[in-house]
């Protein structure tokens, strides 16, 4: 065993003699170059793969960058629709109440902010709110439900301890007392139609009416004040030889646009 080591120690150290001898005479260079020339290909083509490899790698790195941050964007993007959402809701809030409380400074009524919580037809076919409030509020039945600047959108037809619901003046079965702003001598009772518009009925031939008068509440009924806006005449329906005519009026506020309302309590 220690003879085999021997020889190995006496090749290699004959080797290193032979390059050293190689390196004096010149010889080193062109066998560098012999090396260098057989290898080249081979390294060549190393080099390309290797240019593949880290470019798949760079592609792959960039793709999970690019898809990280796709998102993170879709993640901003979606916050920022939900916070102009929010925004938006708030905005309509704010105008509402401004509204309410511009028509409160200029009458003295008793009175309590409520949310609608339901807009919907009844099983009955009645269109129907439903509004957070009820009898422990002061709430009772007949009592106006008021939008914006003084308008009435209808009135109440059920309370409970916590909860009310109210017709909505383009329900075919609901009813307010109305007559003409700033006119003399015309009264009645509005009706829903279609859930679209409100009709006056049974205006006489001989009453004065005309496009674009502003109806309002006429103070006929018990818990509703004199003055609230109904909405204003759109057309006006006179058949020959009928007694009466109709006028069609169109609702002074959308009811899909609004969730905050108040109800008078005097």
């Amino acid at each position: 065993m220690s003879n085999f080591f021997s020889k190995k120690i006496a090749a290699i150290f004959f080797a290193a003699i032979f390059i050293i001898f190689l390196h004096y005479i010149g010889a080193l260079p062109w066998a560098e170059r012999y090396v260098s020339f057989v290898l080249n290909p081979i390294e060549k083509i190393f080099f390309k793969q290797s240019v593949k490899i880290t470019s798949i790698y760079d592609k792959q790195s960039d793709a999970k960058i690019l898809s990280e941050k796709n998102k993170e964007l879709e993640q901003k993007i979606s916050d920022f629709l939900v916070e102009n959402v929010n925004l938006a809701i708030l905005r309509d809030e704010n105008k509402a109440l401004r509204e309410q409380l511009q028509f409160y400074t200029k009458y003295n009524y008793n009175k309590i902010l409520v949310n609608i919580i339901s807009k919907s037809i009844s099983t009955d076919q009645r269109q129907v709110i439903t509004i957070d409030a009820g009898e422990l509020s002061g709430l009772k039945i007949g009592q106006p439900v008021i939008a914006g600047e003084g308008v009435i959108i209808g009135k109440l037809i059920e309370v409970r301890e916590n909860l009310s619901y109210a017709c909505v003046a383009t329900d075919k079965n609901c009813h307010l007392a109305a007559t003409v702003s700033g006119g003399e001598g015309l009264s009645g009772l509005t009706q829903g139609d279609l859930e679209l518009t409100v009709n006056l009925d049974f205006v006489p031939q001989n009453q004065a009416i005309e496009i674009s008068d502003v109806i309002i509440t006429s103070g006929l009924e018990a818990e509703i004040p004199k003055g609230l806006i109904i909405g204003e005449v759109q057309d006006i329906k006179n058949e020959p030889n009928n007694l009466f005519k109709t006028a069609i009026i169109n609702p002074a506020i959308d009811l899909n646009k609004i969730n905050i309302v108040s109800v008078i309590i005097n």
